[in-house]
């Protein structure tokens, strides 16, 4: 797969417009839902893919390594992503992020529990600051490395897993928070 997307790179590099939309093909599916959980909006996030590839298709005499072609592409989304997210500076509703779709599950309660767990966690990651959202959307939603999500958002390894960490611990404390919260309001 990797000499499949080094070529066809290397194809759009010098102009080929069909090597391109090959490339676009097989990347859209894989870019549009990490668009969609950094900026909480489907209509942003399909702006930022088709975004993500006009400027890859104007800048393509600036991919050195075609071989890092899907980390270029990633990186170029990332980052149009972030600048959509202060651009429009708002809260997006949990739903908007992260959907309402469950699995099935065994009983009512454990589909009420279940739900009701999702909901808080979604809530806590879309409450947390964009760079911190991403890291944790591509660390733990697209099984990224933290060197690779390094090369995506073109920091430093030790930034992505200080920005991992303190994610980490913010959702730890607000889901803790929001326990503690649920016991005493139950009682």
């Amino acid at each position: 797969m990797e000499q499949w997307t080094e070529g066809l790179a290397l194809r759009m590099k010098e102009g080929d417009q069909e090597a391109f939309d090959e490339l676009m093909e097989h990347f859209y599916p894989r870019l549009l839902p990490m668009a969609y959980l950094i900026t909480g909006s489907h209509g942003d996030s399909e702006d930022v893919v088709q975004e993500t590839f006009v400027r890859c298709w104007l800048n393509r005499e600036r991919l050195r390594e075609p071989r890092y072609f899907a980390k270029w592409l990633y990186r170029i989304m990332t980052r149009e992503a972030w600048r959509v997210c202060r651009q429009k500076k708002k809260e997006q509703p949990v739903e908007e992020v992260f959907g309402t779709e469950t699995p099935v599950v065994a009983s009512a309660l454990e589909e009420v529990m279940e739900n009701t767990q999702r909901e808080e966690l979604y809530q806590a990651i879309a409450g947390l600051p964009v760079k911190q959202r991403t890291v944790v959307v591509l660390y733990y939603y697209n099984d990224m490395s933290t060197k690779e999500i390094a090369g995506v958002m073109g920091c430093l390894e030790g930034t992505v897993k200080s920005r991992l960490y303190t994610a980490r611990q913010k959702l730890k404390q607000i889901l803790s928070e929001d326990a503690y919260l649920g016991k005493e309001a139950a009682l």
